[in-house]
């Protein structure tokens, strides 16, 4: 595996990880401010690693 293939799986990781604890947060948050904050900061931390992910393997891939 070499380095891009292996930045483009860390990077989708921790998009996933990100989206998926923000979601849960965003959902129990029984409209708690500081809970609702959290939860739009940990999407947009899985956003951000999305985007990076998506950068990554357009960087893998000279034909896309």
């Amino acid at each position: 595996m070499n380095n891009t293939m292996r930045a483009t799986l860390i990077w989708s990781l921790g998009a996933v990880i990100f989206s998926l604890v923000g979601v849960y947060i965003a959902l129990n948050a029984n409209g708690v401010w500081y809970s609702i904050v959290s939860a739009v900061i940990l999407l947009l931390a899985g956003v951000t690693f999305a985007a990076r992910a998506i950068l990554s393997l357009r960087a893998s891939d000279p034909t896309v």
